[in-house]
């Protein structure tokens, strides 16, 4: 009598704390999407914030691109560029920062984030690693930006880089559609880095300096033949500079290798596959390290 007691207890408190995980995991549309928002926020934050608490980033931020650019703008005067290309230049090493961004800042974020062990955290978290990898993408964008223009600024004083914008619309846009689609190619890096373990610094190393020329940031796309074409369909920072340079420099719009409008598309359709792609290798990461635990494991 008292074991059949006791069963029944038991049976009580286990269907009471399956109904209260129910009743707290089964959340309302609005509940999960003002949940995402708080998530993708609070990951935003210390990239846009941390540099503000940290001066000597902030130096970083400040002298070493500036040493960058002046560096590239001095090796083009040596050889007799027109102030054109130069001012082109100086845009797309602008650019680039963002590609430098979405390399280590998103890329290898994951990677460095299981070797100090907030991986298992963010698996853990009853947050995807969408939202997570979202609030990267934006926290790092908005963190860039100061240092986009400090490139920018620095090349117009420093070496009267002149620009003609007829359309100032059209160039937010065409900045806009550029990172986005270098960002959403970051969430699909973060799974790479993350999988291909310690391989993940040379990925890294050759996601930069090669794809900087095929990306066009130092020769137009189009001097580039069936090399550039392929550039421009599978890696955003080609299309991005290449309709840049035709917005900001009038004077280079015949060598842009398509018109902007359509290069405008492609940053879309690439903003749009990345980012589904991006998903998919994030919901695997998600699956597997919940269900095995491997690839949270450090790559020793």
């Amino acid at each position: 009598m008292r074991r059949a007691m006791g069963s029944s207890v038991v049976g009580a408190e286990a269907a009471a704390l399956i109904s209260r995980i129910h009743e707290e995991t089964s959340w309302s549309l609005g509940r999960r999407i003002r949940h995402a928002f708080v998530s993708v926020v609070a990951r935003a934050y210390p990239r846009v914030i941390g540099a503000a608490r940290e001066p000597s980033w902030l130096f970083f931020d400040l002298v070493f691109p500036i040493l960058g650019m002046c560096s590239i703008v001095f090796l083009l005067r040596s050889r007799g560029v027109d102030e054109a290309w130069i001012a082109s230049t100086i845009l797309a090493t602008a650019l680039l920062s963002f590609w430098i961004s979405v390399v280590w800042m998103m890329g290898a974020q994951f990677h460095w984030e299981r070797d100090s062990g907030n991986l298992l955290l963010y698996i853990t978290a009853p947050v995807g690693l969408g939202a997570i990898a979202l609030g990267m993408a934006i926290g790092g964008a908005l963190g860039v930006v100061i240092r986009a223009v400090i490139i920018t600024v620095a090349g117009v004083l420093l070496f009267g880089a002149k620009y003609q914008v007829a359309d100032p619309f059209l160039l937010a846009l065409v900045i806009l559609a550029g990172v986005a689609a270098m960002y959403s190619l970051g969430v699909c890096l973060s799974s790479v880095f993350l999988i291909s373990g310690r391989e993940a610094d040379h990925l890294g190393s050759l996601l930069n300096e090669p794809m900087q020329l095929l990306g066009g940031v130092y020769a137009p796309v189009r001097s580039m033949g069936t090399v550039g074409v392929v550039a421009l369909g599978i890696l955003p920072l080609a299309p991005a500079i290449d309709a840049l340079r035709q917005v900001a420099v009038p004077q280079l719009a015949a060598t842009g290798i398509l018109p902007v409008g359509v290069e405008l598309l492609i940053l879309l359709v690439m903003t749009i596959v990345f980012g589904v792609i991006g998903r998919v290798l994030l919901a695997h990461i998600e699956r597997v390290g919940r269900a095995g635990g491997k690839l949270l494991a450090r790559a020793d």
